[in-house]
């Protein structure tokens, strides 16, 4: 009887495998933009990290209401800087995202924006390693990367929706008043849920901020 049994085992482990390869293939179909733009955004993360090399801390500190990427500024200015300097570098990608989407030609622009937006990540995460080692990485892993992590979702999600909003203008569609300002409309809404992520993201800059930029010091 218990020979009988192990195949029917083994057969639902297959069959649960298989169901969990085909729902993850379903999912990757179904954000293949997003997932195209993740590679997109990483590929400027990797060239970021490699030239970190060559930066000096005076130039990363010169783009950091690009990249939030003046590390040493948390540790020394009041923490309600770190809040103000994270949301303001987010909404600068994800307004950029907003503008491309109403052109025509803006999808063309946005994955370069995507690119530009991993690269000052990479940047600010290389210099860290490439300088303190792995005292650069726990402060990277602790304080950066969490609020980043957020903060470049959004930025994704921003860049998908101008996209597809840029592409919508292109192919003629929605030429009707009524249908150009629906799409319009749910076009800003959108935007409105990806600023809350960005506040977000910001928030928690600030809490890990103040919580853990005591205990490192450049």
């Amino acid at each position: 009887m218990s020979v009988i049994l192990v195949p029917a085992k083994v057969k639902k482990h297959s069959g649960y495998a298989g169901d969990c390869r085909k729902a993850i293939a379903v999912a990757a179909s179904k954000n293949r933009a997003l997932i195209l733009l993740s590679m997109i955004f990483l590929t400027g993360m990797v060239l970021g990290s490699l030239y970190a090399k060559t930066v000096v801390f005076e130039a990363l500190a010169q783009m950091d209401f690009l990249f939030a990427g003046n590390f040493k500024a948390r540790t020394t200015q009041p923490f309600v800087s770190a809040f103000t300097a994270s949301f303001a570098s987010a909404f600068l990608f994800v307004l950029a995202c907003f503008l491309c989407g109403l052109s025509m030609w803006g999808a063309f622009m946005i994955p370069l924006i995507l690119c530009f937006r991993g690269f000052g990540l990479g940047l600010t995460s290389g210099y860290l390693y490439a300088t303190y080692l792995w005292k650069g990485i726990l402060y990277n892993l602790v304080v950066i990367l969490p609020g980043a992590f957020i903060c470049c979702l959004s930025i994704l999600l921003a860049a998908r929706e101008g996209i597809h909003f840029s592409r919508l203008l292109a192919s003629g569609q929605r030429k009707t008043p009524n249908g150009t300002s629906s799409s319009l409309k749910l076009y800003i809404l959108h935007f409105g849920i990806i600023l809350a992520g960005i506040c977000f993201a910001a928030g928690m800059d600030f809490l890990l901020t103040v919580c853990f930029s005591g205990l490192f010091s450049f």
